[in-house]
C-alpha cells in the first residue's frame, strides 16, 4: 500500500520543484527580462513540439524556463551550457534535456536536435513542405 502511494506521488511530480506536464502544457525559454523568447514548445500527445522559430541563446547566458499548465504558471532560473540548459532547483542543478527525456518520457523528435546543429555551425535543415496556416 505504501509503495502504491509512493508511486502515485512520484508520477504526479517527477522531480521536486517541477510540475507534471500534461498535454497542452506550454514550455518557453526566455531571457531574464522576458523580452526575448528563445524556444517555445507545446506538449502534444506525449511529444515536445516546437511552436515558433527558435533563437539560439548566447553561451553561458542566464535564462528563465516558463512552464504554463492549464491551472498554473511555474518559472525557473537556468543557464545555457553547450547544447543544453541547466535549471537551478531547490534540490540542485538539473539538465533540461535529460529531464524531458528521462523523467517526463517525452518524445522530443527534433525539438532539441536543432540546437545541437546550430551550435556545431551547420546550417539548419530546410523545410520540405510549406508551413500550415
Amino acid at each position: 500500500m505504501v509503495g502504491l502511494l509512493l508511486t502515485a506521488v512520484l508520477a504526479l511530480a517527477p522531480l521536486p520543484g517541477l510540475p507534471a506536464l500534461p498535454d497542452g502544457t506550454e514550455v518557453r525559454i526566455v531571457s531574464p527580462n522576458l523580452r526575448t523568447v528563445y524556444l517555445f514548445w507545446r506538449i502534444e500527445q506525449g511529444a515536445l513540439r516546437l511552436k515558433a522559430r527558435p533563437i539560439r541563446p548566447p553561451e553561458n547566458a542566464s535564462v528563465r524556463l516558463i512552464v504554463k499548465t492549464r491551472r498554473s504558471l511555474h518559472i525557473y532560473e537556468g543557464r545555457v551550457r553547450g547544447d543544453d540548459i541547466f535549471l537551478l532547483l531547490d534540490t540542485g542543478i538539473v539538465s533540461l534535456r535529460e529531464t524531458f527525456v528521462r523523467v517526463y518520457h517525452l518524445r522530443t523528435s527534433k525539438a532539441l536536435d536543432f540546437w545541437r546543429e546550430r551550435r556545431e555551425g551547420e546550417p539548419a535543415t530546410p523545410r520540405t513542405r510549406p508551413r500550415r496556416p
